[in-house]
């Protein structure tokens, strides 16, 4: 049997274990006091949703975003003191599993990677409060090997409102979106309110990416992307990630099944998204269905994909519109 590909474009597991112990008041170490400091310590074995051991082991050529979730209201300097604790934690479990793990800092090196069985680990950034007032560190950012930004979390920053207030891309903004495109960074509207999202689609000259939201008009939460967004998506070649948040696939935020899943997909290929639809799980930063917990069963989604859609379009979906569109990012 061909081994079936992931590519994932957004988890939270390095905050969960990097923070576990390092910033309590953060919320990490309230959220899973009930599981052993050892067990959630080591990237390649741990309680989390992803381990590289288990995922690994479950056969899988393994491509995973791992961002450095930024929480609002931090300030500038705790805010890359955060990112800072979060990239160096990276750097020490790519150092100490390098049998299992690469970090990507070419994507056109990610088929190699997988090739020979380890994860291809991109690190991405979820939330730019860090870089307020200071282009710079979106220079820096890249020098860390950040391929993706998600502009901003649920709030406010210097750069762009999310989908919790109203306003709109700013004019520093507007300066961080030109540095990113010039370090071939992607923008992640991914959280962004309707105003911020339409201001991004104006500002930026490069295909951006929802990384991790699903359709408005199937599940009514303000994170999900309404029908001409994800039709601009498509016009751009860009790139949308289904996420797997319970509260974002149903809106009653009960247990989604399969069939809730479904209606998700069926509406973006109706919208025209098959060449831009990808996998953003969102694992490790929300509750997600049972049968796709922990990471190692996403599987079972490739399997109902193929059984609905065909095998062409479930490879579409869980792998190749996500490689191939970080692989053009490149050029």
């Amino acid at each position: 049997m061909a081994r079936i590909n992931i590519f994932d474009l957004h988890c939270d597991t390095l905050d969960r274990l990097a923070l576990h112990e390092a910033a309590a008041d953060l919320g990490f170490s309230e959220h899973d006091a009930h599981i052993p400091a050892e067990r959630m310590s080591s990237l390649s074995n741990n309680d989390a949703h992803i381990d590289l051991e288990r995922m690994l082991g479950a056969g899988y050529g393994w491509c995973q975003c791992f961002a450095a979730f930024i929480p609002d209201g931090l300030g500038t300097q705790r805010s890359w003191n955060v990112f800072e604790t979060v990239r160096d934690y990276f750097r020490s479990q790519l150092e100490q599993h390098a049998g299992l793990i690469e970090q990507v800092h070419d994507a056109r090196d990610i088929r190699r990677i997988i090739g020979e069985r380890k994860c291809a680990a991109i690190f991405t950034v979820e939330g730019g409060s860090f870089i307020e007032g200071d282009v710079s560190r979106v220079h820096e950012a890249a020098d860390a090997g950040v391929k993706m930004l998600t502009l901003t979390w649920n709030g406010k920053n210097a750069i762009a409102s999310g989908n919790q207030t109203t306003d709109g891309l700013t004019p520093f903004g507007r300066q961080v979106i030109a540095a990113m495109e010039e370090r071939g960074m992607v923008v992640d509207v991914s959280h962004l309110n309707d105003r911020s999202f339409w201001d991004v689609a104006e500002a930026t000259t490069k295909p951006f990416a929802a990384s991790h939201s699903n359709v408005r008009s199937v599940c009514g939460h303000p994170r999900n992307l309404t029908d001409e967004q994800v039709r601009l998506v498509v016009e751009r070649g860009g790139l949308i990630g289904l996420n797997f948040c319970r509260d974002f696939l149903r809106n009653d935020g009960a247990d989604p099944t399969p069939d809730d899943v479904l209606r998700h997909v069926d509406h973006f290929l109706s919208l025209g998204a098959e060449p831009v639809l990808a996998l953003g799980s969102d694992y490790d930063g929300c509750d997600v269905p049972s049968w796709l917990d922990p990471a190692e069963k996403v599987g079972a989604l490739h399997a109902l994909f193929t059984r609905e859609f065909g095998e062409d379009i479930a490879n579409a979906i869980c792998f190749e519109n996500a490689c191939a569109f970080f692989e053009r990012n490149e050029a």
